[in-house]
C-alpha cells in the first residue's frame, strides 16, 4: 500500500474508534427510548418521606380515576376482620379507618385515608396513613411507614428502614428502629423533669483547662483527656484529642468534638453540637441542641431532651440506645440498630 495513504487511513481508523462510544448517546438523543426516572433504592434515598410522597401520588390518582375497578391497586373491603390480607397481589387502598383488635399481616403497601389501629403481632410491608397509626405489641413495619397524624408503637415493635410522622412518634420500651423522623419523638414512659437551680453557676474558662491551646477566637483544643468540672458555664467551642467528661449541671455554649468518647453528666446543657469518633454517653436529664454524631454508639439517658420543637436536629450513629423517658425533635438515624431501653 502506498505510504502516503497509510497516514490518512490510520487517522480515519482512530477517529472511528473514538467516535464509537458516542453513538449510543447520539441515538438516544435523537430518538429517546428511556424517559422514565431511574429507580431509587429505599435504603439510600436522603428524604425520609420520599417513598411516601410517591405512593400517595399514585394512590390518589388511582382513587380519582379508577376506584374499586382499578387494575393497579386492590381496595380494602368492608369486612376488615375477615379480609385475607396475605392473598393480595397488588398495593392496597383503604377508604375508611382500619381498626381491628386482631393482628393484621399485610405483605403489600397499604394506603389508608383514615387511621390504622390494630392488635399485637401485626405486620406491614409499607404503610401510608392520612390519620394516626397505632400498632399493638410485637408488631413490625418491614419497609417504611408515614402518618400525617401521630404514630404509636407498643412494646417490642420493630420499625425497619424509615418511620416518619407530621405530628409525633411514641416508641414504647424494647422497640427497635433504624431511621425515625418527627417534630417530637418520645421514648418509653415520660419521666419527671429536673431543673436544678445551680446549673452553670460558676463561670469557666476553656483556656484555663490543662493542655488547652487557643486556635481561634472561640475555639480551644485540648491534647489528651479533658474534664469540665460540675456546675460551671463555658462559652466557646472545644476539640479534645482524648476523652471528654462534662460534669453534672455544667453548661457549654458552643460545639464539641472529641476523639475517644464523650460523657455528659446529669442535668448538663450543651448549646451546640456533639461529634465523636467513639461512644457518646448522655446521662439523665441532659439537654443538647444538636446535632449529635458518633461513629459508634450513642446512649441517651432518661429525661434527656435533644433539639427543640422550633429547632429540630439530627442524631446519627451505628447504634442508638434511648432510655425510657428521653425525647428528641427531628431525625434519628441508627445505621445498624436503635432500641428503646427501660433502665
Amino acid at each position: 500500500m502506498n505510504a502516503a495513504l497509510m497516514i490518512p487511513l490510520f487517522c480515519l481508523m482512530c477517529l472511528a474508534i473514538l467516535t464509537l462510544p458516542f453513538v449510543p448517546a447520539y441515538a438516544e438523543w435523537r430518538s429517546p427510548a428511556d424517559c422514565s426516572p431511574l429507580p431509587i433504592s429505599r435504603q439510600y434515598s436522603n428524604e425520609i418521606d420520599h417513598f411516601a410522597r410517591r405512593f400517595r401520588s399514585d394512590a390518589l390518582a388511582d382513587i380519582a380515576t379508577h376506584g374499586p375497578t382499578s387494575e393497579q391497586f386492590e381496595y380494602v373491603n368492608n369486612s376488615i376482620e375477615n379480609m385475607d390480607w396475605l392473598s393480595s397481589s397488588r398495593p392496597l387502598i383503604g377508604l375508611r379507618a382500619i381498626n381491628s383488635a386482631q393482628s393484621i399481616r399485610c405483605n403489600r403497601s397499604l394506603y389508608a385515608s383514615s387511621g390504622v389501629d390494630c392488635g399485637r403481632d401485626s405486620s406491614f410491608a409499607a404503610l401510608l396513613v392520612c390519620g394516626d397509626i397505632a400498632l399493638g405489641p410485637y408488631s413490625e413495619i418491614l419497609e417504611w411507614a408515614h402518618a400525617d397524624g401521630s404514630v404509636k408503637l407498643d412494646t417490642a415493635c420493630v420499625a425497619l428502614r424509615r418511620l416518619s410522622s407530621n405530628v409525633a412518634i411514641d416508641l414504647a420500651t424494647q422497640c427497635c428502629f433504624e431511621r425515625v423522623s418527627a417534630p417530637i419523638i418520645r421514648f418509653g414512659q415520660p419521666c419527671d423533669e429536673i431543673k436544678p437551680d445551680f446549673i452553670g453557676c460558676f463561670p469557666g474558662d476553656l483556656g484555663a483547662l490543662p493542655e488547652s491551646s487557643r486556635r481561634a477566637a472561640t475555639l480551644h483544643v485540648v491534647k489528651g483527656d479533658c474534664t469540665l468540672p460540675p456546675g460551671h458555664i463555658y462559652k466557646g467551642s472545644l476539640v479534645v484529642t482524648g476523652r471528654l467528661t462534662i460534669g453534672n449541671n455544667t453548661t457549654l455554649i458552643g460545639d464539641i468534638k472529641a476523639r475517644e468518647g464523650i460523657i455528659v453528666g446529669s442535668a448538663a446543657r450543651i448549646i451546640g453540637s456533639l461529634v465523636c469518633e467513639d461512644r457518646i454517653y448522655l446521662l439523665d436529664h441532659v439537654e443538647v441542641a444538636g446535632p449529635i454524631i458518633s461513629e459508634t454508639d450513642i446512649v441517651i439517658g432518661a429525661g434527656t431532651i435533644i433539639g427543640r420543637p422550633d429547632a429540630p436536629t439530627t442524631i446519627s450513629a451505628e447504634n442508638i440506645i434511648a432510655k425510657s423517658g428521653a425525647r428528641s425533635h427531628g431525625t434519628l438515624w441508627a445505621r445498624n440498630v436503635g432500641v428503646v431501653w427501660a433502665p
